[in-house]
């Protein structure tokens, strides 16, 4: 079976950056199943998964446009330390909520000296190009609950349901 829009796709990757310095990996770990075409994945991703079969290896190379997008300096802030209210004392690669028009969003903290903490709203991975190494594991028709939801489902939970649904109890 081909990939193609509505199919779900399981997909074991190994995820570096332009040096070699691994990022992400599905090593000793789960591989990742989104429904093709549901935005579960970058599109570029999508696009050069799109005609592909189970068992096929591929490398693909996502530009920071692909990805995470460039860094944006707008959303790089100095905060003077008497400003900068959070408990315990700042460290560099800690990370917190806040909230920016009505939305959560990840603050890394990158820089921390006598006078002031600097915090960077970008993605980590901003501004990276992503090489990866993908192995096609499954391929399959998404359910109609998949279609409905855009979620990939446990497929044993799925066999459950409907199991029960056509055993028929009869009670005396």
């Amino acid at each position: 079976m081909q990939i193609s829009k509505d199919k779900v796709v399981t997909i074991e990757y190994t995820m570096k950056d332009q040096l070699g310095n691994l990022l992400d990996t599905s090593d000793n770990g789960d591989p990742i199943s989104f429904i093709q075409g549901k935005g579960g994945v970058f599109p570029a991703l999508e696009a050069a998964l799109d005609g592909k079969s189970i068992g096929e290896r591929l490398q693909v190379t996502l530009t920071p446009e692909q990805a995470y997008g460039q860094t944006d300096e707008r959303l790089i802030k100095i905060i003077p330390r008497d400003k900068f209210k959070v408990e315990g004392e700042p460290q560099v690669g800690s990370q917190f909520r806040t909230r920016r028009d009505d939305t959560d969003v990840v603050v890394t903290i990158v820089k921390v000296d006598d006078e002031s903490v600097v915090v960077d709203a970008n993605p980590p991975l901003a501004g990276v190009t992503i090489l990866m190494d993908i192995v096609i594991v499954e391929v399959r028709d998404a359910v109609e609950e998949e279609l409905r939801t855009g979620q990939v489902q446990n497929m044993d939970e799925i066999y459950e349901k409907e199991h029960k649904k056509s055993m028929a109890v009869e009670l005396k």
